[in-house]
């Protein structure tokens, strides 16, 4: 089993760290973000980010999350200003694919059609199983009304398993439930979780096939 090893660190800004095969991460939490010149963006938009440079570092690419928001620009140019929901570009699961293949670490995004949560959560539990990453879109659900990773729309990271079997999960929002950015879950409540659909939306980083529907990205 793809078992994970994390501590905590006492601090509020970098409260957990997590190990893989000698590769560490800290659990960055978003909204304390305050590094860098785009600080404000990262705070609002960085779940995705932070979930993107959390999964390089744990594939021995060395990153933190503005330094990932900062190739954003350079490949995909500044974010857009003014939209209804979201003040700026946020990620698409294909844009993060893109970003950790740029490092030459391997990298898919795929889509969930409707009805196909149950065989999306046990193909994502196979993954984690041969000791990759998986990034999903977690999202409010009629299936589980007491979201436990973020009352809203959000990127989370399972990275693998805890020794009691459960998958672990590194969330960067104050939002959640998560006790200094770790938590923990079955295969069960990720179906829960994931948002079937294809909607689509102009306003995010990357290609746009999966954006904003139901997806997730394996990484390794």
């Amino acid at each position: 089993m793809n078992t994970i090893d994390y501590k905590y660190t006492g601090n509020t800004k970098e409260p957990a760290i997590i190990t893989r095969d000698n590769c560490s991460t800290y659990v960055w939490i978003q909204q304390e973000w305050e590094s860098g010149e785009y600080a404000k963006f990262i705070q609002r938009n960085g779940c995705g980010h932070c979930c993107t440079a959390m999964a390089l570092n744990l594939n021995g690419i060395t990153i933190n999350p503005h330094e990932e928001y900062c190739l954003c620009r350079e490949l995909w140019g500044a974010p857009r200003m003014g939209e209804p929901i979201y003040e700026g570009n946020f990620l698409s699961e294909t844009g993060i694919a893109e970003i950790i293949r740029h490092y030459g670490i391997p990298a898919q995004a795929f889509g969930i059609e409707k009805g196909k949560a149950y065989e999306a959560s046990i193909f994502i539990e196979n993954e984690l199983l041969s000791g990759k990453q998986v990034i999903i879109w977690s999202h409010p659900s009629d299936k589980l009304t007491d979201n436990p990773f973020s009352p809203g729309e959000h990127y989370i990271l399972a990275v693998g398993f805890a020794k009691d079997g459960k998958i672990l999960i590194a969330n960067s929002s104050k939002r959640s439930k998560a006790e200094n950015g770790i938590q923990f879950a079955d295969r069960e409540t990720i179906e829960k979780v994931l948002f079937e659909g294809t909607e689509t939306t102009d306003y995010t980083w990357g290609r746009y096939d999966f954006a904003k529907s139901g997806a997730f990205v394996v990484v390794g």
